[in-house]
């Protein structure tokens, strides 16, 4: 029994062994490496398609808050000049139906996922672009609320007439500043928009 061990060991070729042993170590690394380059190939296309994405709707809300800038500077202006002449434009109408603007995509955008496919200089920019689009979005709430206090002045027999008028005109005054602020706010958004998609430009090519 001895004897046939040992003569099965001495039949053994090592050094084909041993070359098998590196054929199939070098063969799992290279699966390794393949399967690694695959998930960074599919990451960076997953990358370059949401930079593409990215870029039509930066470049959609860019024309969005140029037009309410537009808007705002006939709008105000007028609304300022009747209102310091006693005169309250109605505007019980104004109403922002939600989602009017992308903060969920913005927001999935921006997760530690996403940072790896944005340099510093172009996530930054995005970051304080939905901080914006938040604050605009607080502005429109409070122009809202202004609009359902909105009441017609009622002829001056009303008994209540001082205090209509009264309140009418501090809550239009209200609705001015809410104004002025969403005119500012589209205009940095404006600003904002270009210089992002500039970046996005620059990151696909």
């Amino acid at each position: 029994m001895a004897n046939r061990l040992i003569t099965a060991f001495k039949s053994i070729n090592y050094l084909q062994l041993l070359f098998d042993l590196i054929i199939v170590t070098i063969g799992v690394y290279i699966a390794v490496i393949f399967s690694e380059n695959k998930a960074q190939r599919e990451k960076l296309h997953q990358g370059e398609r949401m930079i593409e994405l990215l870029e039509v709707g930066i470049s959609h809300y860019d024309q969005l808050f140029s037009g309410f800038v537009l808007y705002h500077e006939s709008y105000n202006r007028n609304f300022k000049n009747k209102l310091d002449s006693n005169i309250i434009i109605n505007y019980s109408d104004v109403i922002y139906t939600a989602p009017q603007y992308p903060i969920d995509v913005l927001h999935y955008i921006l997760t530690n996922e996403s940072y790896e496919f944005f340099t510093a200089d172009l996530y930054i920019p995005l970051t304080t672009f939905a901080n914006n689009i938040e604050q605009i979005m607080y502005v429109e709430e409070k122009m809202v609320e202004c609009a359902d206090r909105y009441q017609t002045i009622p002829d001056k027999s009303h008994p209540d007439y001082e205090i209509i008028v009264s309140q009418q005109i501090q809550n239009a005054k209200r609705f001015y500043q809410y104004l002025e602020l969403r005119a500012s706010k589209s205009k940095h958004l404006a600003q904002l928009a270009k210089g992002i998609r500039v970046k996005l430009n620059e990151s696909i090519q």
